[in-house]
C-alpha cells in the first residue's frame, strides 16, 4: 500500500509546482469568502433572525478577522524549487550518437590494392619460339648408318664339331676343386682325319646352386703324360649366383701351356675339367697343401653347375648351344 501512494505522489511530483499556488490560492479565496460570509452573516444575520442589533458591536472584529490572511501560507510556491525535476536532462545520454563514428570502417576499400595482379608480366610466355626444336627432326635421317653391321655375314659356317665335356652335377669337396673326366670324351686323334687341333672350343657354364655365391674365376683344362703336360683356357669371371650363365669361345693355339709345351693332340689325354679358383685366380682345393687357398669350402661346395666344352674344327662355325642344352 505505502508503496502504490509513494509511486502516486512520484506521478504528482511534476505538478505540485502548479497544484500548491493553485491550492494556495483556492485557499485564499475560501478564506475571503468565508470572511465575507461572516461578515454578511453578523451584518444581516439580525435582520433577518430578529436578533437585537447590540450584538453588531463585534463587527468590528470583523476588519481583525481578515488576520486570517495567514493564508500567506502560499509562501508554499517556494516549493516550485521542485523544478529540478528538470533533471530529466539526462536525455543527453543521446550523445551516444557519436559512435556513428564506425563509419571508418569503409577504409577497407583500400583492398583494391590487390590491382598488383598486373603480374600479367607472365607475358613473356611467348616462349612459344620452341618451334625451333623442330629442326630436331632432320638430325633422324643418318641413323640410316647401321647398315654397315651387315658384316657379321663373314661367319663361317658350321663344320665338324665334337663334345668334349658335360659336367652337370654338383661339384663336391670330394672333387678337391677340379671336377673332371677320367678318360676324358672325345680322346682321339684331333690331328686326322679333322683338324680339330687347330679348331676352336666353345665353352658354356651355368649355375644353379652355390652356398655362398662367391666371385669366381673358371677355366678348362686338358693334362696329358701323367699331368706333366697342362693347356688350359683362359680365366673367365663367373659369378655363383643362381642362374648365371656364361658362354665364351678361344681358339686352341692360344691356351695357356704349362712350361710353354702344348699338348700332343695326336694322342689321348690323361684327363679333362674344370679348375675352380677364387677372384684372385688362386684354386679353392685342398691339393697340394693349397689349403682351399684360405677360402671356407663350405661357402663354395657343393656348387650345383653345368659346364659344357664343344671343339669345332678350324676353320669352322659352331652349329649353336641349342643342339646340346635341353
Amino acid at each position: 500500500m505505502i508503496r502504490r501512494v509513494r509511486q502516486g505522489v512520484d506521478r504528482l511530483r511534476p505538478t505540485l509546482p502548479l497544484v500548491l499556488p493553485a491550492i494556495a490560492l483556492v485557499v485564499a479565496l475560501l478564506a475571503v469568502v468565508s470572511a465575507w460570509a461572516v461578515g454578511d452573516f453578523r451584518v444581516f444575520g439580525p435582520a433577518v433572525f430578529g436578533s437585537s442589533g447590540a450584538q453588531a458591536t463585534p463587527s468590528a472584529t470583523i476588519a481583525g478577522q481578515p488576520s486570517p490572511t495567514a493564508t500567506a501560507t502560499a509562501t508554499l510556491s517556494p516549493t516550485a524549487t521542485a523544478t529540478n525535476t528538470a533533471t530529466a536532462t539526462a536525455t543527453p545520454t543521446a550523445t551516444n550518437s557519436p559512435t556513428a563514428t564506425a563509419s571508418p570502417t569503409p577504409t577497407e576499400t583500400a583492398t583494391a590494392t590487390a590491382t598488383p595482379t598486373s603480374t600479367a608480366t607472365a607475358s613473356p610466355t611467348p616462349t612459344a619460339t620452341t618451334a625451333a626444336t623442330a629442326t630436331a627432326t632432320a638430325t633422324l635421317k643418318p641413323t640410316k648408318t647401321p647398315k654397315p653391321t651387315a658384316t657379321a655375314t663373314n661367319t663361317p659356317a658350321p663344320g665338324e664339331e665334337m663334345l668334349v665335356f658335360d659336367w652337370n652335377k654338383p661339384v663336391t669337396t670330394d672333387d678337391h676343386g677340379f671336377p673332371w673326366d677320367k678318360p676324358p670324351l672325345a680322346n682321339g686323334d684331333w690331328t686326322q682325319p679333322t683338324n680339330f687341333a687347330q679348331g676352336t672350343l666353345y665353352l658354356r657354364v651355368e649355375i644353379f646352386h652355390q652356398p655362398v655365391p662367391q666371385d669366381m674365376k673358371l677355366q678348362f683344362c686338358f693334362w696329358q703324360a701323367n699331368n706333366t703336360l697342362e693347356n688350359c683356357t683362359h680365366l673367365v669371371a663367373v659369378s655363383g649366383a643362381s642362374g648365371t650363365v656364361v658362354i665364351w669361345s678361344e681358339a686352341i693355339k692360344d691356351l695357356y701351356k704349362k712350361d710353354g709345351l702344348p699338348i700332343n693332340w695326336a694322342g689321348p689325354r690323361t684327363r679333362n675339367g674344370v679348375s675352380v679358383k677364387n677372384s684372385n685366380g688362386d684354386p679353392v682345393s685342398d691339393f697340394s697343401g693349397m689349403a682351399w687357398s684360405g677360402e671356407n669350402p663350405d661357402e663354395w661346395y657343393p656348387l650345383d653347375m653345368r659346364f659344357t666344352v664343344v671343339v669345332v674344327e678350324k676353320d669352322a662355325g659352331f652349329s649353336g648351344w641349342e643342339h646340346y642344352i635341353r
